[in-house]
């Protein structure tokens, strides 16, 4: 969608809230900033017209999972929309940074104490959803959201109920291992130009590394969010 096509909605009104803004554009659709006639604010995921066809099935998948998932943690489900060509799903605005904004826009170093405090969170939405029987599949950083010392997970347009086949739990713990390199890397300083693995290029305790290792297959999968919970807790916030 283009730059046009973008801000032709911005103004208008739909199921009662009006759009402020565009939040994002991804490959199904766009998700917008609206408010309501009290003047709450929300977020409009508007699917593509031809995407919302294709994948009708798909798209209530995201539906079912937030409207299973009450907590205040995760957005919830408000609503749809369906009128005039428009359909959107009316889901919950959190307040906060991306963590990509703070890393990339901000240019936030994150300190031992901040990701201790992010990942004991994010891994106990993950225990939440995993108690559920859902897969997020998404667990990126332009997907986890801080305000203060509060942290929330969005966006479950690719999660799933697990299985054994195609819908692991292990996909959740590589998405996380992933999430906290970055945040490790946050205060790294390069030396030099020659290109090593993050396992010798950062100066991290043995058990952090093997923590990691383990999240990304490197190592021996974690087995649970439990043994994971606990690991975490071991190798990144003890004194």
């Amino acid at each position: 969608m283009s730059l046009f096509d973008r801000k032709k909605y911005i103004g208008k009104k739909f199921g009662g809230y009006t759009i402020e803004k565009t939040l994002g554009e991804g490959r199904y659709g766009m998700c917008f900033l609206a408010r309501s006639d009290e003047g709450d604010m929300v977020v409009l995921k508007k699917f593509k017209s031809r995407i919302h066809a294709k994948n009708a099935d798909r798209n209530a998948h995201e539906a079912v999972m937030l409207s299973r998932l009450r907590d205040e943690r995760i957005p919830e489900l408000l609503g749809v929309i369906n009128e005039g060509g428009f359909y959107a799903f009316v889901i919950e605005w959190k307040p906060g940074d991306t963590l990509s904004d703070l890393l990339f826009k901000q240019k936030h170093r994150f300190t031992e104490q901040e990701i201790c405090s992010i990942g004991t969170k994010l891994i106990g939405i993950i225990k939440h959803l995993h108690e559920n029987g859902i897969v997020h599949r998404d667990i990126r950083i332009p997907n986890v959201l801080m305000e203060g010392d509060r942290v929330y997970l969005v966006d479950f347009g690719l999660a799933r109920f697990a299985d054994s086949d195609r819908y692991r739990y292990d996909l959740d713990y590589s998405y996380l291992g992933d999430l906290l390199l970055y945040l490790v890397y946050s205060s790294f300083e390069k030396q030099g130009s020659k290109k090593l693995p993050w396992y010798e290029e950062l100066e991290m305790k043995e058990g952090q590394k093997t923590f990691l290792k383990r999240l990304l297959g490197i190592e021996k999968v974690y087995q649970g969010i439990d043994e994971i919970e606990r690991d975490f807790a071991d190798a990144f916030c003890s004194k």
